[in-house]
């Protein structure tokens, strides 16, 4: 029942985020497509699908036409691409270009936008509770390092306070492993934006059980929707983890993750976010989990705003980075691109 319950999320997900994919299907399915065929096509031969000459018999052999074949066939093709045009993006009326213009600026200058190229220093405090009882607390530290608003450097740096709840093994506390990203928008368009990166993390804990132990890189994609109508931005990610180095003795890491993110601005001053995840553990089998994450936040000055974020793990717990519940709260300050 779990396994079909994640394929149902994973393939929901996967769904969701196709139509949030900008770019790419627009390119193809831009244009309309071409009229099907029809019996008086001027195009086609003036005798297509006509009768032969009879033959020495008196019999008339005659050629059956393919051209209903052609039109059905056609015709198929034409509700295919009008289908996958739909997942692309969709015309807004200037209204609506405006309208999302300005929801997405709001965004980025919230820092809610994750493909948004702005500088940001940020501090966030959180707690899981993990399988088996086990605690982390995690104070991190971000910064965001825009250039000429297309490429952005971020780094997080991660302190951890560790209960493994186990007898006889004392608490950790210590820096773990450090993350950097790169990467750009490499995508735009009213209402719609693309951003590509690849993220690198280096085995920098203090000790094995405050970090993974190894090298690791991997790609990422985020897409951006704007839904002008509700003053709201739908985002979907992608991102896939692999080890390329470090401690042989620790476990390789092969992990993919899913997400999708409803992003709602109120009063242009505050903001909610409800995150759907899921990760699956290529190292273990392609075990999967699922976490649900809900943020309420304000821009209580220009540039500065704080947020809350409360979690609840759905299943598979037990999947590395994952958690049974957890709680976030931060503050962070934005600034333009250089």
């Amino acid at each position: 029942m779990n396994r079909f319950r994640s394929n149902v999320l994973l393939t929901c997900v996967w769904f969701l985020w196709l139509q949030l994919l900008p770019g790419f299907l627009h390119e193809l399915y831009a244009e309309e497509p071409a009229p099907p065929l029809r019996g008086g096509d001027m195009s086609q031969p003036q005798d297509r699908g006509r009768a032969t000459v009879p033959d020495e018999g008196g019999a008339e052999a005659a050629t059956q036409s393919d051209e209903p074949a052609l039109i059905e066939q056609d015709e198929e093709s034409v509700r295919r691409r009008r289908f996958l045009k739909e997942l692309g993006p969709q015309p807004l009326t200037p209204e609506e270009q405006e309208e999302a213009e300005r929801l997405s600026k709001i965004a980025a200058k919230m820092g809610t936008d994750p493909t948004a190229i702005i500088g940001r220093v940020q501090t966030l405090y959180r707690h899981n509770a993990l399988s088996g009882g086990a605690r982390t607390n995690n104070l991190v530290g971000r910064i965001d390092i825009p250039y000429r608003g297309e490429f952005l450097l971020q780094a997080d740096v991660p302190y951890i306070w560790s209960d493994p709840n186990e007898s006889g093994t004392p608490n950790q506390n210590g820096l773990s492993d450090l993350l950097v990203r790169t990467g750009a928008r490499v995508y735009s368009a009213p209402g719609y934006a693309l951003f590509a990166g690849m993220d690198v993390t280096f085995p920098t804990a203090d000790s094995q059980q405050l970090g993974n132990g190894k090298y690791t890189v991997g790609p990422g994609l985020v897409t951006a929707r704007v839904l002008p109508d509700i003053e709201s931005l739908i985002f979907g990610l992608v991102q896939h983890q692999f080890s390329v180095g470090g401690d042989p003795s620790r476990q390789n890491i092969s992990t993919s993750r899913l997400g999708v993110i409803m992003n709602t601005i109120w009063w242009d001053r505050w903001w909610t976010q409800v995150e759907l995840d899921t990760l699956v553990n290529w190292e273990q089998k392609a075990k999967n989990s699922a976490t649900l994450e809900f943020e309420g936040g304000h821009e209580f000055t220009r540039n500065w705003g704080v947020w809350v974020r409360p979690g609840v793990g759905l299943w598979g717990q037990t999947v590395l980075g994952a958690y049974d519940w957890s709680i976030e709260a931060g503050i962070r300050r934005t600034f333009p691109s250089f």
